[in-house]
Order: structure tokens, then sequence, then C-alpha cells
């Protein structure tokens, strides 16, 4: 072995870091609306991956294929305001909801499903393509049949509105919702009533399943944090995610069950992993010059790609992996990726490559506000730290994170 062997090695690796920093190009696409775009849908099977649709404020839908980044087809009079949407278990039918109705499109209008309420989301079946479940402005979670036009089954517990109804991809008669007044509800088709009910310390503002764990459930939350909980103990959440400093307003799991992606009002888009290293912090930040507050955002059937929407009118196509090359590679480009891959696999956890990997460029408001937020967390830890240094052994106890997150569960 050469006496320069490792600094040499290092010295590559140093330079793969760099490497992996300047080939980060995440942006692809934008694709343009008229109005603030408040809902997106993707296919979830593979054969459908190049198709995705966007409901926007003014009642315009559109279905848009990203292998020529054009409209597929269009139509302005879905309904007032878009407030879901969601492809049937095939992909070819798109869902969408607004106002009190349901509607089901196929190029053109297939069918109309009328609620009693006003409908803030829809979603539907992985086990029937019929089948679809919708969330009310008045607490309600119903499932609906394509076949007929009342629901099959109503279930209220929420005192409020309700955001998001989702169905677990891996136990099709499981679903879940998020509500108003900081309740995640669980619910069973097979059940009259509700499975659970728990209440969180911060709102929920949208929910998503693990598509490869059952058990598993992220919810997106008013305080700038994400929370995965295990449904079969509701009481703790399996661990926290912060690095945003707004709330959040939607969350996607990738297909592969590794990571989920979080939009949020402070303008950025982030990934997480939830394991391995760096679990609980952000793995990368997605942001443009122009970008307003997102409204959403979605993985691509293949894991490959993620779709945000904001309030400027657009859609924004991101790579999940900013320094992937898109397209074909030399056998000899591949082999250069995967050398340089396992350079940063065997050095990662070295200072100067540690240093590279993480530095990110971040909007200035946002640089500012995590200043800040991280005095706050400063005082407070100095607070708490004095605090039982005065008092007499025992008397003042330290409260970890987890155990705040849930107020009380409810069956």
């Amino acid at each position: 072995m050469h006496p320069f062997a490792e600094a040499r090695e290092y010295g590559r690796a140093v330079v793969a870091a760099k490497l992996d920093r300047m080939m980060a190009k995440p942006f692809v696409c934008s694709l343009d609306h008229r109005d603030g775009v408040t809902c997106l849908a993707c296919p979830r099977y593979e054969g459908a991956i190049a198709r995705a649709a966007s409901g926007t404020g003014d009642g315009e839908v559109k279905v848009w294929d990203l292998s020529t980044k054009e409209c597929a087809w269009t139509t302005t009079e879905a309904h007032s305001f878009v407030r879901g949407a969601s492809f049937a278990k095939r992909g070819d039918h798109l869902l969408t909801c607004g106002d009190r109705s349901v509607k089901r499109w196929h190029h053109s209008l297939v069918g109309t499903w009328v609620g009693a309420n006003t409908l803030n989301d829809v979603d539907a079946s992985y086990a029937e393509e019929g089948a679809f479940a919708t969330a009310s402005a008045e607490g309600v979670v119903q499932v609906w049949d394509s076949e007929r036009s009342t629901p099959l089954r109503s279930w209220r517990w929420a005192s409020s509105a309700l955001y998001r109804a989702r169905w677990n991809p891996a136990e099709p008669t499981t679903l879940a919702s998020c509500a108003r007044d900081r309740g995640v509800i669980l619910y069973d088709v097979r059940r009259a009533e509700p499975v659970r009910r728990v209440v969180l310390s911060a709102k929920a503002n949208a929910i998503a399943w693990n598509p490869r764990d059952p058990t598993s459930l992220v919810v997106a939350r008013e305080d700038a944090k994400a929370a995965i909980f295990d449904v079969r103990n509701f009481q703790v959440p399996s661990r926290l995610y912060e690095d945003h400093v707004a709330p959040l307003v939607d969350v996607a799991f990738a297909p592969t069950g590794l990571e989920f992606a979080t939009a949020s009002s402070d303008k950025t888009l982030r990934v997480f992993k939830i394991r391995g290293d760096g679990v609980g912090r952000s793995r990368d930040v997605y942001h443009t010059h122009r970008m307003q507050a997102l409204t959403a955002v979605r993985y691509t059937p293949d894991a490959a790609f993620l779709l945000s929407a904001s309030d400027d009118a657009n859609v924004r196509l991101w790579k999940a992996h900013a320094s992937k090359k898109i397209g074909p590679l030399h056998p000899s480009e591949r082999q250069a990726l995967h050398y340089r891959e396992a350079l940063l696999k065997k050095h990662k956890h070295m200072p100067g490559v540690r240093r590279i990997l993480k530095s990110r460029h971040l909007p200035k408001l946002v640089k500012k506000l995590k200043v800040k937020s991280a005095l706050q967390k400063d005082k407070q830890r100095r607070k708490l730290d004095n605090t039982i240094a005065h008092s007499r052994p025992g008397s003042a106890k330290t409260t970890p994170a987890r155990e705040k997150a849930v107020i009380t569960e409810l069956e």
C-alpha cells in the first residue's frame, strides 16, 4: 500500500463532494396556470409515469404530459374552486372535488356526485377502481362508490372542518383524516364508528401514509415540524422532523417508502429521510427566486421526480436527487459515478466532506428566521437549565419534545 494512499483517497472524496454540489441542479421545468395552484395529483403505478394533474383557485384543471412538458387536456368548468384531485386506481380517470361535488374526468366529464357539505379533499381507493373517500368542511368523512349516487358509509367525529382524507396504500380498508381542531382520526370501512382519534399539540395540515409500511403515518404540522407516528401507538411520535421555519401545508411519501417531501409556506420544499444518517433533518431543500408559498407536493410513481404547486400560479418539476443526471450514461461515466458514491459513503463522516455535503443556499428570509429560531431555542434551553439548577432536586424535570406532541388519545 502506498504511504499516501489514504490521503489521496480523502482528496478524491473531497473532490467528489464538490462535484456533487456543483452538479446539484434540481429544477427541471415550470408548468403555468392563470391562478394559484391549490392541488396536485399523480398516478399510483409506473405505467403512467409521465402524467400529472393540477387544479387552481379559479376552477381550472389541467392534466400534464411530463415527458413533453405540455398540457394534455384542460377544462375551466370543473368547480368554482378546485380543492382536491386524485387519479383513480388505473390512472386513466381523474377525480376532482370542490364546492359540494366530486367529478370524474376522462378527457371530458364522466360522472358527478353531490354531497351535503363543502368538500375539501378527495382520495381514490387503492383496492377498488370506483371507490373514493371525501373529507368535508363539516367534519364528515364519506366513502363513495362510482355506481351509486349516495355514500356507502359516513363518519363524523371531528368538531370542525377536515382538511385531508387519505387511504392506506398497504391496508386498503383503512383511512385517516386530519381536522382543524388538531385531531388526526383513523377509520376502518368494516366498522360503523371511527377507530381512534388523537389530539396533537399543533394543528395537522396534511397527512400521508408510508406505501411500504401500513403502520407508518406522517403528519405535517402547523409548528413547522413533521411527525411520524406508528398507528399502533399514537401516544408518542416515532420521530420529529424539523428544518422549516413556517407552517407545513402538505406532505407526500416517496413510493419507495424511504423518504418524504414537505411543502411549506416559507417558500421551500424539503426532502427528509426516515432512517440513516442525518435523520430528523432535511436531506435537501429546493427553492427558486420567484417561488411563493407552496400549497402541494407529490412524487411521481417512479420516485425520480417531485412536483410542487405554489401561489404564483406555477407547478414546478424537480429531480428527487438534485445531482442525478437525466438521460443515458456511458459505461465509463456510470463507473465513475459509482466510484464517487463509494468515496462519499466511506468519508461522509469526515469534517471537510461533511461540511461540503451539508452546505445549502437558503433564501434570505429563511436564513434570518432560522437564526431567530435558534436564538429562541437557546434562550429556552438556558432558562430550563437555570430552573433545574436553582430548584429542589426532582421538582423540575425536562420533557422530551416527542412527548409534548400529543395531548390526548381517544378510542
